[in-house]
C-alpha cells in the first residue's frame, strides 16, 4: 500500500549503504550492522528508555568503518536546521502526510474526550495500534 518492499531479516538484502533500524531488539541492531556495505550506516529509530543493549562491534565493526547513527525527533539537527524555518518544516510535513498512502498505516481513532481512557490501553498494549489517531473537536478531516 506504501509502495514500499519489505522482507524478513533473514531474508534482507545485504551490502546496503544504510539500514534503518526500528524493532527496539538488540537482535535486529545485530542484524542492520550485519547488512550493511563497507562505511555503511544503521539509523537507529528505536527507542530503548533505560535497557542496556549489547553490540558486536568485534567482528567487522571497525574493518568495514561501520557506524550507527542516532535519530532524534524531538528536535532539528543544527548541521540542517537552517534551511527551512519552523512554519516550513510544518507546511512540508503535513503536504506529504496528506498522501493518501499513509492512510495505510492509521489503525484506529478515537476522539479526544476519550483520551484518559484511550491511552492507558495504547500503553498497555490492550488497545494495539501502528497508529492510532485522536480525532479533535471541531477538526477538519
Amino acid at each position: 500500500a506504501l509502495g514500499v518492499g519489505f522482507a524478513a531479516p533473514e531474508e534482507a538484502a545485504a551490502d546496503c549503504d544504510a539500514v534503518v533500524h526500528a524493532s527496539a531488539t538488540e537482535a535486529g541492531l545485530a542484524r542492520s550492522l550485519e547488512l550493511l556495505a563497507p562505511e555503511g550506516t544503521v539509523v537507529e529509530l528505536s527507542w530503548y528508555g533505560d535497557r542496556r543493549v549489547s553490540l558486536p562491534l568485534g567482528e567487522h565493526f571497525h574493518s568495514r568503518r561501520l557506524t550507527v547513527r542516532a535519530s532524534q525527533v524531538g528536535a532539528v539537527s543544527p548541521a540542517t536546521r537552517g534551511r527551512r524555518g519552523h512554519g516550513e518544516r510544518m507546511e512540508l510535513a503535513l503536504r506529504l502526510l496528506a498522501d493518501t498512502r499513509f492512510d495505510a498505516l492509521i489503525t484506529g481513532e478515537s476522539p479526544f474526550a476519550d483520551l484518559p481512557e484511550v491511552l492507558p490501553r495504547l500503553a498497555g498494549g490492550r488497545l494495539p495500534a501502528l497508529c492510532h489517531r485522536i480525532a479533535y473537536p471541531g477538526a477538519e478531516d
